[in-house]
């Protein structure tokens, strides 16, 4: 189980940077009120990430004192699926109103992350799935998502500000 969940992040990276090409090829064709109220969104996403961890590792030091190592690796990992289905959803939001057919990569992109997110959400599924798996491996998968994140998300960002 370990290794779909591993396949699984990276499919979704895939499925990001196959989205961002969709979405240059489409950019011309945006409407710029839309991305520029969804912008919002995607700065937030910048942001929320590095004070969630920080609330988090706060947490586990101050309040939960016992699986430090498990709690961060699990927290670090669903922080990098749902940072990738906010990009995704942002991706589907501005392209869906030029093409519905291309909304299909973002989609399954989004729907995996979220899947994945809300299936490892408890903590005790994520110590069953990785109890005999060096937490480095999906700290690792966890640090390539949130890399591929950032730069789709600085971008996505960059690109609405050339023009």
């Amino acid at each position: 189980m370990s290794y779909l969940i591993l396949v699984s992040s990276l499919l979704t990276v895939l499925l990001m940077i196959f989205s961002k090409n969709v979405f240059y090829s489409y950019y011309k064709e945006i409407d710029f009120k839309i991305k520029q109220r969804l912008d919002v969104m995607l700065k937030l996403a910048i942001i929320a990430p590095i004070i969630v961890l920080i609330v988090i590792v706060i947490l586990n030091i101050t309040y939960f004192k016992t699986k430090f190592n498990i709690r961060v690796s699990h927290e670090w990992l669903l922080l990098s699926f749902w940072v990738c289905c906010v990009i995704f959803y942002y991706i589907s939001a501005e392209i869906s109103r030029i093409k519905s057919l291309m909304i299909i990569l973002p989609a399954i992109g989004m729907l995996i992350s979220m899947g994945v997110a809300v299936y490892l959400t408890p903590l005790h599924i994520y110590e069953n799935i990785f109890k005999d798996t060096n937490l480095i491996i999906p700290n690792s998968y966890g640090v390539i998502m949130i890399i591929v994140a950032y730069y789709t998300n600085y971008a996505l960002l960059k690109k609405g500000a050339k023009n």
